[in-house]
């Protein structure tokens, strides 16, 4: 992700656009080039420093006119890498006493260095600290110890998608328009949105004339400035969300991003020639839901998770897409749909539906953090969830949904 600093774009009117670089630009392609070789060009053995990557990176940086750009280059190579963490030591506390005690030591005059150095560390506590580096806590000493490998070419789409991410981390509201011949790209795509939590109302529209394989799907995506809690963490979901719409071959964003207190409207679609580095989907699963699928396989007999979402509609074309589908030894299929945090008014609607469609085969799992003003009295005295929903804190037990799908499927039958 690019810090707001790094975020380039332009206000034309009443829109904002992002200022988007050619991919296949030399002089930014020799760039990337450079910096990458910093990054992954060491010897083997020797693990550079965060001071040493600045010293090194400085002059790369400088080489262009443009140091907003490659600053935000280096920030995406940056997010690449993992650092060495300091010790468990006190280091503040313990280079103190260290300090101290060397200048009583000069003081008093030690005889030699050898007897200077022997007194000084003659404490079990700063002998096991001076064996290692005392300033190990300060960023700059900080070591890489692996890098993302990526080409030149992709760190310079990737530029060009986070830019996009940048602007939607200030957006109050998001449409966004798909279209597919195929249901499993729209399927990975819901999942996305569900895997990352974020709100939405989806809903299935009339396919372009003559093309009646293609499906087509309206997205009505809440933004971070339109949530009151949490703001910048539901942010920085919906800009992780983003590659994953990019990757589809028809699409269509629209956005209102609040910048300097004003409303602007970004619009994009397949036509801005981004490029998703989503290739790989289990790569950004979340580990909760990892998790959940491993020990669920491990402690459930009777019941498997399907990998096959439903799109099941509601009036009024509204689609609910479930986050998670089981099915049983006998083909019994009960799906489940999750309400975090942010999800009050989805919330609210589902129950609505489900009140008057009793024998949906839909659980309702709400986590704890929604129950606030009269929700928790709802959800009381609401005979739909009394039967098939359960509370959950970040993410649903195991043993938990066993139970309710054991005795959902009972009744079903």
């Amino acid at each position: 992700m690019l810090t707001k600093d790094l975020v380039k774009f332009r206000k034309q009117g009443k829109y904002v656009r992002p200022n988007f670089i050619a991919t296949n630009d030399s002089s930014l392609l020799r760039i990337a080039e450079d910096l990458l070789t910093i990054y992954h060009g060491q010897e083997e053995g020797e693990n550079l420093t965060r001071g040493e990557i600045e010293e090194l990176v400085e002059p790369v940086l400088k080489s262009h006119r443009d140091l907003k750009l490659t600053r935000g280059l280096n920030k995406l190579v940056l997010d690449r890498c993992d650092f060495s963490q300091a010790e468990d030591f006190d280091y503040p506390s313990l280079r103190r006493q260290i300090f101290l005690k060397a200048a009583d030591l000069i003081k008093k005059g030690a005889e030699d260095y050898a007897e200077y150095h022997k007194r000084l560390i003659d404490e079990a506590e700063i002998k096991d600290f001076v064996t290692h580096d005392i300033f190990a806590d300060l960023p700059e000493n900080e070591t890489l110890t692996k890098f993302k490998e990526v080409f030149p070419r992709e760190l310079l789409e990737r530029y060009n998608c986070a830019q996009v991410q940048g602007l939607l981390f200030h957006a109050s509201e998001i449409e966004v328009k798909v279209a597919s011949p195929d249901p499993a790209e729209l399927r990975r795509l819901f999942k996305y949105l569900k895997f990352f939590r974020l709100l939405a109302e989806i809903k299935q529209v009339k396919s372009p004339v003559g093309e009646k394989n293609i499906i087509v799907m309206n997205l009505k995506i809440s933004g971070p400035a339109s949530i009151l809690e949490n703001s910048r963490k539901y942010g920085l979901q919906l800009a992780v969300f983003f590659p994953a719409v990019c990757a589809l071959p028809k699409w269509q964003l629209k956005a209102d991003v609040k910048l300097s207190n004003k409303i602007y409207r970004l619009n994009l679609d397949e036509t801005s020639n981004l490029v998703s580095h989503y290739r790989n989907f289990t790569a950004y699963i979340p580990e909760e839901i990892i998790i959940f699928h491993r020990l669920f396989k491990e402690k459930i007999e009777d019941w498997k998770i399907s990998g096959e979402t439903p799109f099941i509609k509601t009036k009024k074309d509204e689609i609910v897409f479930p986050d998670l589908n089981f099915q049983n030894k006998k083909g019994k299929i009960i799906h489940l749909e999750l309400f975090h945090r942010w999800h009050r008014g989805a919330l609210l609607k589902r129950l609505e539906f489900c009140e008057v469609n009793p024998d949906l085969p839909l659980l309702l799992g709400v986590d704890r953090a929604l129950l606030k003003g009269d929700l928790r009295q709802l959800l009381e005295n609401s005979t739909y969830f009394q039967q098939k929903g359960f509370l959950f804190r970040d993410f649903p037990g195991v043993a938990r949904v066993n139970k309710l799908l054991n005795e959902n499927s009972k009744k079903a039958n």
